[in-house]
């Protein structure tokens, strides 16, 4: 039967597990169609607003430029003149005039007059100063003169900053008009007359006041650059030459949606796998405990139609013999008590057989009534006491007083099934000993039968009190049984709230114990 079944359930496992399969491949090729597509339509859509907002960065960038003036360096001397006798003298008010007039023109030395004569002025009477000094020598006549006056004269923070950088621009001015990159910011230059005009941008990600869409990110970048970055799309910078917008992926925002989809499927597909694994574990087992069960009932029926077979061969036998008159008087007492134990024995085991299976169709009633235990377990080693002797056995007993309320007929019955497979098992001239406890402060009680037998081998200690389980070939040849007996034991005792347990060494015998509540 093991080997018809097993191509079935292979093929049941196909069916189930390969659908799955298919189903994963079809869900990641769709996930990865969509992440293409999600792509596409960021780059068509990138492609479509960067020029728009390339024409809004130039006109910020126009409205932004600053125009500064520019001076010879190194300074280019100029022609001497009757101002230069001013500058030689300490007249204020002739070195006023002098430092107003926007036609001073040049010293021989190359350096502006105006610029002289406000810092004569500073040296001979700073307070007519104001804050003249600071525009002429930065604004209206700079020259070589402003740095070396920032260290000395010019000591605010935003002048310094502000010639810093214009000095900076006047040093990267180009012949044409043309972006440059100088450190972390790019600056457009164009030459107008004596004077540069120059706008800045910052090398950080614009935001074009929160117009720019979740899933994209605006940077700037010189054409000129190496490795320009990724980006969805680029477009030039319609002011001078050079510089590039790019709007580059923010990736997490463009695959968020797919992925989360994703996610959510192949979430669902590992529970239908993680299910149906089960499923198929679940029907494996119970297939396989089908499979063990039918045949422990083969073996159990072959069991019982020959314990069945041997009392009734020999209760026929001994009764034509009988009735035939052909034995003497003794033999015929034998006889008779041959055959009231033959009646006996096949009585227990049809009891046994029905009390089985009345419990597994659930129809067994317990009428559980107070009991004195220790009278009902000293009349179960009565009972039992003719097998023993016969089998060269002692029944010895330790018995505390116990009061409990059971099923007296039911507690026989496992007990008598304890006795027996005890009895069965144990060499001649050994001795079994029964014991009966209780224990006040959990409100149980327990009883337990010690043999001196061959032992339980301790793979099959957990499965002894299974259904028509019986121990291994060697021990199910050279004893009789049905496999019932144990199964039997456990369903009474777990009827009055209890367990069935046995301990067992190989070699060194078996102690089998049921409980239960008071």
């Amino acid at each position: 039967m093991p080997k018809r079944s097993a191509p079935s359930l292979l093929w049941l496992t196909l069916a189930v597990v390969l659908p799955l399969l298919i189903l994963a491949a079809v869900a990641w090729w769709g996930t990865r169609s969509q992440l293409k597509a999600a792509w596409a339509e960021a780059r068509t859509e990138a492609a479509r607003i960067a020029p728009a907002l390339a024409t809004d960065l130039e006109h910020d960038l126009k409205a932004s430029i600053n125009t500064i003036p520019t001076y010879p360096h190194p300074p280019v001397p100029g022609t001497a003149s009757p101002k230069d006798e001013i500058l030689d003298g300490t007249d204020l008010d002739a070195l006023e005039a002098l430092r107003n007039d926007q036609e001073a023109g040049v010293s021989p030395a190359g350096l502006p007059r105006r610029a002289l004569a406000a810092l004569l002025i500073h040296r001979l009477d700073p307070s007519r100063q104001g804050n003249d000094l600071e525009s002429i020598l930065t604004i209206e006549a700079p020259s070589i003169l402003t740095s070396r006056a920032m260290d000395s004269i010019l000591t605010g923070d935003i002048v310094r900053s502000r010639w810093q950088e214009e000095e900076m621009v006047r040093a990267l001015q180009s012949e044409d008009d043309t972006w440059i990159r100088n450190g972390d910011e790019f600056f457009y230059i164009v030459k107008e007359n004596n004077s540069l005009g120059y706008a800045k941008v910052p090398d950080i990600p614009l935001n074009f006041d929160g117009d720019l869409p979740s899933w994209t990110q605006a940077r700037l970048t010189l054409a000129s650059d190496p490795g320009t970055p990724h980006a969805l799309a680029s477009t030039p910078v319609r002011l001078g030459n050079g510089l590039l917008l790019l709007l580059q992926p923010v990736v997490d925002h463009i695959e968020r949606p797919v992925r989360r989809q994703q996610r959510w499927i192949f979430t669902i597909l590992a529970a239908s796998f993680v299910t149906a694994a089960g499923a198929l574990a679940a029907l494996n087992f119970t297939l396989r405990h089908e499979r063990k069960l039918n045949e422990m009932k083969s073996q159990f029926v072959a069991s019982v139609s020959h314990e069945l077979r041997a009392p009734v061969a020999s209760i026929r036998l001994m009764a034509d013999a009988l009735e035939a008159e052909k034995v003497d008087q003794e033999t015929a007492k034998k006889f008779h008590r041959l055959i009231a134990r033959e009646g006996s024995r096949l009585s227990t085991l049809v009891s046994n057989v029905l009390d089985h299976s009345r419990i597994e169709q659930g129809r067994r009633t317990w009428k559980k009534e107070p009991c004195d235990l220790c009278e009902l377990t000293a009349d179960t080693l009565r009972v039992m006491e003719p097998l023993a002797t016969e089998k060269n056995l002692s029944l010895a007993s330790e018995l505390s007083p116990t009061e409990a309320s059971v099923d007296a007929d039911a507690i026989q019955q496992a007990l008598i099934n304890l006795l027996d497979n005890a009895i069965k098992f144990s060499p001649p001239g050994s001795t079994i000993t029964t014991r009966l406890s209780s224990d006040d402060s959990h409100g149980s009680w327990s009883i337990s039968v010690q043999d001196c037998g061959p032992g339980v081998p301790k793979h099959e200690q957990g499965m002894i009190f299974e259904r028509f389980y019986r121990p291994g070939d060697e021990l199910r040849r050279e004893t009789q049984g049905t496999g019932i007996g144990l199964s039997l034991v456990k369903a009474i005792t777990e009827a009055h709230d209890g367990t069935a347990y046995v301990v067992s060494r190989e070699g060194k015998g078996s102690t089998f114990t049921i409980t239960g509540k008071v």
